[in-house]
């Protein structure tokens, strides 16, 4: 069963700063320039906390001195009451305008074998390790994990919606997305959110790395205090959870660029046997309504454009005997274990593949020399993300790119209390 509940939210004072110059995107789709820009942007950006520069075990101490000094400078004010959040972010993604909506709110912990709350994707060791430091000495988390959930008649969405009022914040950000957030304390209306989960399961969509680092802080302190009622601030963690059945809800392809050399000729005449190819040339309107024509399509681009279209499913199937067939039938599935592995040898490392999202800038890359070839994808589908959970298997990394990001310092959850 899932747990759901309030809690007395952290957060920035409007009446002291501006909310639209002291939030910032999640940490890990933050560039090296794009930080330097954020600590310039305010003395009390999030970056400081979150995403601090500094070296070492220093950069987690100069965070934790930060957020105690920004809350006795009521910089940072805390809820008096516990209450549920609700979040709207209203953008626009190829000419289209949506809204991604979502409850705000503290979910109990627990193991993925459970079937409560279920993971798609591998985790590295790496920034789970950078996060459990920071959670160590700041015993805060300054953003949420995005989950998902099942709810075709959006009776969530109904019963949180009309109970708002006034919003907390309502700004534009420097894209021209619109953020809102509101507060929802009548206990009504939590107690009837909180049955709602109680009856479903959480598929998480961004967070997997911040998901298992609070895992392994609740097993931490649990070792640490002797606490074991299950129902320490250590057992929760602060979700973002939005239907996914709401139009809300876009997943955009994460592309590849490699660096590997191969002769393209010969790749097409190998790729031939289990493709059929169309040469674009240069073309590129044309190429990308050929790529998004159909989920099966996928796209080649090296001084050229080339598009294709897998012939038959069986030799994913002989390629991966060992998966469950919704794994075998994910473009990244076929990419990787067709198309690079099989066609091309190449083995995926850190230093020789990129995952972009946009377009022209993997194009970009590969005529400026910096990668050899780019691979385009279409998106993985929210069904395939569920379907994957709950067989219990796990996509390749950068598999979803969920849009548009959570913001990362609208409400902070203290585990102080």
């Amino acid at each position: 069963m899932v747990v759901v509940k309030p809690f007395r939210g952290v957060r920035y004072n409007t009446e002291k700063v501006d909310i639209s110059r002291v939030v910032t995107p999640p940490y890990d789709v933050i560039s090296d320039e794009e930080r330097e820009r954020y600590y310039a942007m305010d003395d009390y950006n999030i970056i400081r906390l979150d995403y601090n520069k500094g070296e070492g075990e220093e950069k987690y101490l100069e965070a934790a001195r930060f957020y105690m000094r920004w809350k006795d400078e009521q910089v940072l004010i805390q809820d008096d009451a516990p209450a549920l959040y609700y979040c709207r972010q209203d953008y626009e993604v190829r000419g289209e305008k949506k809204a991604l909506r979502g409850v705000i709110a503290l979910v109990k912990l627990s193991e993925y074998g459970a079937g409560e709350v279920l993971p798609h994707e591998e985790t590295l060791s790496s920034p789970k390790k950078d996060r459990l430091a920071l959670l160590r000495h700041t015993k805060a988390s300054f953003s949420q994990i995005y989950g998902l959930y099942e709810d075709r008649e959006a009776k969530v969405t109904e019963t949180v919606e009309e109970a708002l009022e006034e919003p907390l914040v309502d700004f534009f950000d420097s894209t021209g997305k619109r953020h809102r957030l509101w507060r929802i304390s009548d206990e009504k209306v939590i107690e009837a959110v909180a049955r709602a989960f109680a009856e479903k399961r959480i598929f998480i969509a961004d967070g997997h790395h911040r998901y298992e680092t609070a895992l392994a802080y609740r097993d931490e302190m649990r070792r640490l205090t002797g606490k074991t009622s299950g129902n320490e601030p250590f057992d929760y963690v602060a979700m973002f959870l939005a239907n996914m059945y709401d139009d809300g809800v876009t997943i955009l392809p994460a592309h590849r660029s490699i660096k590997h050399e191969f002769s393209t000729g010969e790749f097409l005449d190998k790729a031939s046997k289990y493709f059929d190819i169309q040469s674009f040339g240069k073309d590129k309107e044309a190429f990308f309504r050929f790529l998004y024509g159909d989920g099966r399509n996928f796209g080649f681009y090296r001084s050229d454009f080339y598009g294709l279209v897998l012939k038959d499913y069986k030799v994913i199937d002989r390629l991966l005997p060992q998966k469950s067939r919704v794994l075998r039938r994910l473009s990244v599935s076929v990419l990787h274990s067709l198309i690079f592995e099989k066609i091309l040898g190449f083995t995926c490392r850190e230093d020789n593949i990129a995952y972009i999202i946009d377009e022209e800038e993997a194009i970009a890359g590969v005529a400026q020399g910096e990668f050899t070839a780019a691979f385009f994808l279409n998106p993985t589908r929210v069904e395939e993300i569920r379907d994957v959970a709950l067989a219990g298997e796990k996509m390749p990394g950068k598999a979803t790119y969920f849009y548009p990001k959570l913001l990362t310092g609208l409400v902070i959850y203290d585990m102080r209390g």
